[in-house]
């Protein structure tokens, strides 16, 4: 029996016809252009390779890709009697302060903003009923969630979760008789396993059927949902691997409980696991080719792995990260950035550094970013932004070659009302012409009334040619101008 939420009229029923009435992109989120959230957990405490550290310690055969050095690490340093779940007394958690992050994130220029809820490895990040393993009752003692969500409300600011655990039935090694194991390719499958099994571990290391995980997927999302009720739950992929009876029930218990909060809310799909008329397509680390009819949304690294990793302690070049955002906005896209705290709760130095590079650049000329629509086109320039067809993982947009080359040479547009900006990624130089072709293409005849650049006092040479309009860089680089300048174009 598929266990639905409490105190939500039944506005939406758990079918596709009903679901598919829901508003897809509400106007906030298709304005807000930037989030944030975290991955903070268990796995924190070893803090080597990845967040997919408590797969990896236990795959013993691996012979290539990320876990093989994983496993090493963790017989080397802890020995094989070390398990994942002690791990969760040492993670204390004891400088968090969820204030301290969203100030951190606010003054980025994020406007929604969350936590992660859980990750593949079956640790819930609030307190949970259905899951007793849980950072309410174990580990830090905290309910990140709970602190998380009443930080944010109290700012003019979204709220956004985002849930993994649609793989956590698959995330630990299984045996090879397991009756998860047809579900998917990555049920990985032993005689033996490592891990402790029986009584209260199941639960933990997703030793159990596959409906008793599927009722443990919604439970968990039905508590988030009653509780707190996220403007945005963010889907990591594999949430198709659960019964689709139980993905409509999510959709009717999250849209419903909206509807009696009035509240506009957002689901993403991260492949085919819900449609895409009623969620928003979600993209890993990459663009799209062109312009596309509808809002879509794509996920950054701040650090090194969306996990903290203590050996490799670098974060992303925030003037990269400002020529991506504008690269992702032009082409109607939403951009998040995921931080990777440590164990004890503090965002490392490099990250944070980042994200005041960042929020610098948006202060000054956030006008071109939030609350903007894509123009006629998405930009010119000569970088090469190459598809790769072989991506399955990224079906929508699986672009990710050249996004750390954009420069100088290459423009975006965004546009607001009769104001169109044009971003340049990155100073030209002084008094250099720029010659913007869309306005000899698909904007021609559009009358422009004036030509500014943003930071700038310096009044900007501007005309019109049948190469479309040129414009002059000013003799001074405006503030924070290395990341990208922004020609602010008005329209008659």
């Amino acid at each position: 029996m598929l266990v639905t939420i409490t105190n939500a009229q039944e506005t939406f029923k758990p079918e596709w016809k009903s679901l598919n009435k829901h508003k897809v992109t509400p106007e906030w989120f298709a304005d807000a252009k930037l989030g944030v959230y975290f991955h903070w957990g268990v796995y924190n405490v070893p803090a080597n390779g990845n967040e997919w550290y408590g797969r990896f310690m236990y795959e013993h055969d691996r012979k290539k890709n990320w876990g093989k050095d994983v496993y090493n690490y963790h017989t080397k340093t802890y020995g094989r009697d070390k398990h994942y779940h002690d791990f969760i007394p040492e993670w204390k958690g004891e400088k968090f302060s969820a204030k301290r992050w969203v100030d951190m994130f606010e003054n980025m220029g994020a406007k929604f903003i969350g936590t992660i809820a859980e990750h593949h490895d079956g640790f819930s990040l609030w307190e949970s009923e259905v899951n007793p393993w849980n950072s309410k009752v174990m580990g830090p003692k905290i309910d990140v969630v709970k602190e998380m969500a009443l930080e944010v409300k109290k700012r003019d600011l979204k709220f956004m979760t985002t849930f993994h655990h649609g793989f956590h039935m698959m995330f630990f090694p299984k045996r090879e008789n397991s009756v998860l194991r047809p579900v998917s390719q990555h049920a990985k499958a032993y005689k033996t396993l490592e891990f402790p099994e029986g009584g209260k571990y199941d639960i933990l290391y997703g030793n159990t059927s596959y409906k008793e995980e599927c009722d443990i997927w919604l439970g968990k999302l039905n508590e988030v949902i009653d509780a707190y009720c996220p403007d945005y739950i963010w889907m990591d992929f594999a949430q198709g691997y659960v019964e689709e009876g139980y993905r409509k029930q999510f959709l009717a218990n999250y849209f419903n409980k909206a509807a009696t909060l009035n509240k506009e809310v957002v689901v993403n799909t991260k492949g085919d696991f819900f449609p895409t008329d009623l969620a928003v397509v979600n993209v890993e680390r990459a663009t799209m080719e062109d312009i596309m009819p509808f809002v879509w949304v794509t996920d950054f690294q701040l650090g090194s792995s969306w996990g903290y990793n203590k050996d490799k302690r670098t974060a992303l070049n925030p003037v990269k990260a400002i020529r991506i955002l504008a690269e992702v906005v032009s082409k109607n896209g939403v951009m998040i950035l995921a931080a990777a705290p440590m164990a004890e709760g503090i965002i490392p130095e490099e990250q944070a550094n980042a994200m005041a590079g960042i929020g610098r650049w948006l202060k000054l000329y956030g006008e071109a970013i939030y609350n903007t629509r894509p123009f006629v086109e998405f930009g010119q320039g000569p970088t090469e932004l190459k598809r790769n067809p072989n991506d399955d993982w990224n079906a929508y947009g699986s672009i990710k070659a050249g996004l750390n080359d954009l420069n100088a040479q290459d423009i975006r547009y965004t546009k607001k009302e009769k104001t169109v900006y044009a971003i340049q990624l990155g100073w030209p130089g002084a008094k250099q012409d720029v010659i913007l072709k869309t306005f000899a293409g698909k904007a021609k005849g559009m009358q422009i009334k004036s030509v500014s650049v943003l930071g700038s006092k310096e009044r900007i040479k501007w005309s019109i040619s049948k190469t479309g309009l040129k414009v002059t860089s000013p003799k001074k680089k405006p503030a924070e101008g290395d990341a990208a300048i922004v020609y602010k174009i008005k329209l008659k």
